[in-house]
């Protein structure tokens, strides 16, 4: 693995672990999910441009995905925290995420665009999963 998918895949998992700890009411999870979404974010919206400049994605597409790719963490961070506006980040992030899939279906052919695939659907079921726990849980 190397060390740009360790900068991505160490605040991820601490993210996915501490927004499970956050459903939980675990202490100081909350704090925990903050900060590595938080960082995890930044890394996603500033750093997206270095983060995928290995593939032939071009600059348009790799500076979309990062704001698709924090978009949707923060919108994670808003259903998990219960801020408001919750619901409407979560709705905007589902579209944001539409609009990913739409250009991977523009660039199906290409094996570079795979990986942004992946992210997507990983993503997606991560916001799927936290805000149908929000839905249900706040009725």
């Amino acid at each position: 693995m190397n060390k740009k998918l360790l900068l991505e895949f160490i605040p991820l998992t601490t993210f996915m672990v501490s927004g499970v700890g956050t459903i939980f009411k675990l202490p100081y999870s909350a704090l925990i999910t903050v900060l590595s979404g938080g960082l995890l974010a930044t890394i996603y919206f500033y750093a997206s441009f270095w983060l995928f400049a290995e593939t032939s994605i071009s600059i348009a597409n790799r500076v979309i995905a990062g704001l698709v790719y924090s978009i949707t963490i923060i919108a994670c961070l808003f259903c998990l925290l219960s801020w408001p506006f919750w619901h409407l980040y979560g709705i905007i992030s589902y579209s944001a995420l539409g609009l990913m899939v739409i250009i991977w279906l523009f660039n199906y052919k290409l094996p570079a665009y795979k990986p942004l695939l992946y992210r997507c659907i990983l993503f997606l079921l991560i916001l799927s999963f936290v805000f149908s726990n929000k839905m249900f849980s706040s009725r």
